[in-house]
């Protein structure tokens, strides 16, 4: 399936696969000693149900892709997954280290990122310790605001039904200026 490429300083090709087998030739590949990359990012999953909280999900950056680098040349045989490599003109696309590097470097940081990073890098924050139907409070016009949260959404903002001006409003506050009423 895999075709023999010349030996020279190996760069990275990438490797085709059938839908949401990403994973699956990326372990295939690495059994077989291949040097293997794929790129993901952060989503944020909102799932089903009015209790239930967002959580954030690794995804492939390029769904169906690979990129794999190898000295030896590329296997005859079958990859778990697999459906070839990927052809440009003329013969296989190749990347360089420098532009997997540059991959790499990116998603260390988190720029390709749908959801906010647990390290706190100045992306959004989601807060995990309120939920729909909680009783909140935040500073706003210079005055305690009271309302009912009704969502959290994944760019760290809430919709919130309060009390502002004797009217009840629907808004949207950031998500870390709000803090929980117990009782």
């Amino acid at each position: 399936m895999l075709q023999e490429i010349e030996s020279e300083a190996p760069s990275w090709v990438i490797v085709q696969t059938k839908m949401m087998s990403e994973e699956i030739t990326e372990r295939a590949l690495r059994q077989q000693g291949y040097r293997v990359y794929v790129p993901r990012y952060r989503r944020l999953l909102s799932p089903h149900g009015s209790l239930r909280r967002p959580v954030s999900a690794m995804r492939p950056l390029f769904p169906r892709l690979v990129f794999c680098q190898d000295w030896r040349g590329w296997p005859d045989m079958s990859i778990l997954g697999a459906t070839g490599l990927m052809q440009s003109r003329p013969g296989l696309a190749r990347l360089s280290d420098v532009d997997v590097e540059l991959i790499m470097d990116r998603e260390r940081r988190g720029d390709f990122d749908d959801a906010p990073h647990p390290r706190g890098d100045g992306k959004p924050h989601v807060r995990d310790d309120l939920a729909p139907g909680d009783e909140v409070d935040w500073e706003a016009f210079g005055r305690r605001v009271i309302g009912v949260l009704e969502e959290l959404t994944p760019a760290g903002k809430a919709i919130v039904q309060a009390m502002l001006f004797d009217r009840q409003v629907r808004t949207e506050v950031d998500a870390v200026a709000l803090r929980k009423i117990c009782g």
